[in-house]
């Protein structure tokens, strides 16, 4: 048969190591008041990637921060943690705006062939992502206004490396007759 605990003495002891200690009585029990230093520090898991990705989706999409975390199963203050933590979002006001200035992997064309580049923000993934809807445009309608403000665009990569985006029809279509990865398969965010 198990041996019963006294939690009553458990209790006790706990708060007496803490007097001991110099602690106040709520920090010796584990729960300090608001303004006193914890005895712990907060020893968070570390919340699952895809589970910050998720959230981050929702919040681009326009939800709050406690909506984006419902729908991602952690819970607000470990999504706020996490989003400062990674420098993924800030809170101004009454709401948090993301920040997420991580690296992607996006893939642009040059001499008619698929190329992986890694930018460094979601700004310029996003142009690149604009580019390539305007490419498949131009290739399913060879309508030339597609190209047009792209004309001389370049795009930097990581390493400071600029890469023109490709607008010569011809060399487009000579991609599109080849059998290329889709932008999809690419684009991804890197960890750096």
């Amino acid at each position: 048969m198990a041996k019963k605990r006294d939690y009553k003495a458990e209790y006790a002891r706990r708060i007496a190591r803490g007097k001991a200690r110099g602690l106040s009585r709520s920090q010796a029990r584990g729960h300090p008041r608001q303004g006193e230093v914890p005895i712990k520090p907060a020893a968070l898991r570390p919340i699952n990637e895809e589970k910050i990705s998720q959230a981050l989706q929702a919040m681009y999409a326009g939800t709050s921060l406690t909506a984006a975390a419902k729908s991602a199963h952690v819970s607000p203050d470990r999504l706020k943690r996490a989003l400062v933590a990674k420098k993924l979002g800030i809170k101004e006001g009454r709401r948090w705006i993301v920040t997420d200035a991580r690296p992607r992997r996006v893939q642009i064309i040059v001499d008619a062939k698929s190329k992986a580049i890694i930018v460094p923000t979601f700004a310029d993934a996003s142009r690149v992502g604009v580019y390539r809807n305007r490419v498949r445009r131009f290739l399913d309608t060879h309508d030339l206004t597609y190209l047009e403000e792209f004309e001389g665009e370049t795009v930097t990569d990581i390493n400071g490396k600029s890469w023109l985006l490709e607008t010569d029809p011809n060399v487009l279509i000579r991609f599109a007759l080849k059998d290329e990865p889709a932008f999809h398969e690419i684009y991804q965010i890197v960890e750096p």
